[in-house]
């Protein structure tokens, strides 16, 4: 915790709500890849390495997640001879021969493909040859302590209020509430 000013910490018994950063402060800020789900006749290994492959020139937080899952997972990444991560649109490149594009569900529009449904948590969508390939879902874990200092707050403080801020999407912010 950052405290510019600490004369507000004589003001803190008069708070009743709490506001937190989830991202960073309630977690580690670092997603994982916690579940790949492929198109039927895909190879895990063939999308994840493709995926990585193109991912390792994002600036993208969840490049990293996908870049350290194909790197446990003893993956070589290809060349790519040409990327694009335009601005809402995802990343699209060249690799081994592929036309790869990573991107999110929202950002599909009416592609009549059959998605599994949306859960809890982080996710993209792989294309592979404009051929849907597979749906990467992550997760960016609490951190050890984050259930305990808001369990400390309404005794010891007595807040009755917590709420957490987040650009993630809803679904992601409730489920880290809920734990």
């Amino acid at each position: 915790i950052i405290i510019r000013n600490p004369a507000v910490l004589e003001r803190i018994d008069a708070c009743r709500t709490v506001v937190l950063d989830k991202t960073g402060t309630l977690t580690y800020g670092e997603p994982s890849l916690s579940d790949t789900i492929l198109a039927p006749g895909r190879d895990k290994n063939g999308v994840l390495g493709l995926a990585a492959s193109l991912e390792q020139y994002s600036k993208h937080p969840l490049a990293r997640a996908i870049l350290r899952a194909a790197r446990e997972a003893g993956l070589t990444l290809n060349p790519v001879s040409e990327s694009s991560e335009r601005p809402g649109e995802g990343l699209r490149g060249q690799v081994s021969g592929h036309t790869v594009w990573i991107t999110g569900r929202t950002k599909l529009g009416d592609r009549g493909i059959s998605l599994p449904p949306a859960e809890t948590g982080l996710e993209c969508v792989v294309f592979i040859d404009d051929e849907y390939a597979g749906l990467f879902r992550f997760q960016d874990a609490p951190r050890k302590d984050s259930p305990q200092f808001i369990e400390h707050l309404q005794p010891q403080h007595h807040v009755s209020r917590v709420l957490i801020v987040s650009g993630d999407r809803e679904q992601e912010v409730r489920h880290l509430a809920n734990q």
